[in-house]
């Protein structure tokens, strides 16, 4: 069974060989691991295409904190490692500035030819996946994530004017993607506090639910899978998003009870692992790692299907933990 294969029977809950695995890698954990930690990626490609690790050039910054302008104006601060950040100057600060301002430009058709050819190749055995954006965080960056929320509650005309741009924007990807011949697109909006969702469910669905499911259609219409990673406590909207759409979905589910797991996630949506980066992974023993890995197959596991494992090692998470997680991966990666 290929890869690909294998991706698209858990998804559809056809019983695959195994649970199919993504590596997820920041920066800093190979600076802090090095070569050993390449070495130990690249004898373990992942499902999704994720091989050939090098260790990333280290920015020269003095400190912790890095600063940097990304394409749309923003001025970020992050840690150093990380992929992450928050932005702390938007190049949005008044409505005045939507008219004049310009979106980046969505890149050219010759850089999908070249990329439906390697995908088209065949070594290109695993599942394939291009990116359908954010909408929400990209508001977020735009304004501010304290401007924001006050222009929900206010709710002016150019939101909304904004929030239809970003769709467009977006979907000018999305269909360069599918014309590429990907499998699935995927897209990444925290909705979620620690134990909240950030706006009201009944704000969500009017305001944000018809723009995502704008955004979904062409996905759905060529058959393809939509992938969706939502950080937080987001129970209140999983149900719309599987009622629109969503394959795989990625939540951070070590934030909730088990039962309701059981109750909203387990058997019926692929669920794609979200490992406790808080806590266990960075922080527990290489016993708890494995104990953690082998309870997640056992929720999301069941079901001839259903899960594909997926834990995050950041700068922090020592060597153990990574070598026992991949091994905990390899012993309980079995559907039940």
């Amino acid at each position: 069974m290929t890869s690909r294969e294998r991706v698209l029977a858990a998804i559809e809950f056809r019983g695959p060989d195994r649970v199919p695995f993504q590596h997820a890698v920041f920066p800093g954990a190979f600076w802090r691991h090095g070569q050993k930690l390449v070495d130990f990626l690249n004898a373990r490609p992942d499902d999704f295409g994720a091989r050939n690790f090098t260790i990333p050039p280290e920015p020269q910054v003095e400190g912790d904190i890095e600063e940097y302008v990304d394409q749309w104006g923003c001025r970020w601060l992050r840690r150093k490692g990380y992929s992450a950040g928050e932005v702390k100057e938007a190049p949005l600060k008044s409505w005045d500035q939507l008219r004049d301002y310009q979106f980046p430009p969505v890149p050219d058709d010759s850089v999908f030819e070249d990329i439906a050819r390697r995908l088209q190749s065949p070594e290109c055995s695993w599942f394939r996946t291009g990116g359908g954006g954010t909408l929400f965080e990209q508001m977020q960056w735009l304004r501010t994530s304290e401007q924001l929320f006050l222009d929900l509650a206010e709710e002016p005309e150019p939101l909304h004017e904004l929030a239809d741009r970003l769709v467009e924007w977006n979907l000018q990807h999305i269909h360069k993607w599918l014309k590429a011949g990907v499998d699935g697109i995927t897209f990444a909006d925290d909705w979620g506090a620690q134990d909240r969702l950030l706006i009201s469910p009944r704000q969500w669905r009017y305001f944000f639910k018809p723009r995502y499911a704008r955004m979904f259609e062409p996905i759905k219409h060529a058959g393809k899978k939509i992938f969706f990673h939502t950080d937080g406590w987001t129970v209140d909207i999983w149900d719309d998003l599987i009622e629109i759409g969503v394959d795989v979905l990625n939540p951070q589910h070590p934030l909730m009870p088990r039962q309701l797991l059981e109750e909203k996630l387990a058997g019926k949506v692929c669920v794609r692992s979200d490992l406790d980066r808080q806590y266990i992974i960075p922080f527990g023993t290489p016993e708890q790692v494995r104990q953690h890995v082998k309870e997640t197959v056992e929720l999301f596991g069941r079901f001839n299907g259903g899960l594909i494992l997926h834990g995050e090692i950041g700068p922090e998470v020592p060597w153990q933990n990574i070598v026992a997680m991949y091994e905990a991966f390899d012993e309980f990666g079995r559907y039940g």
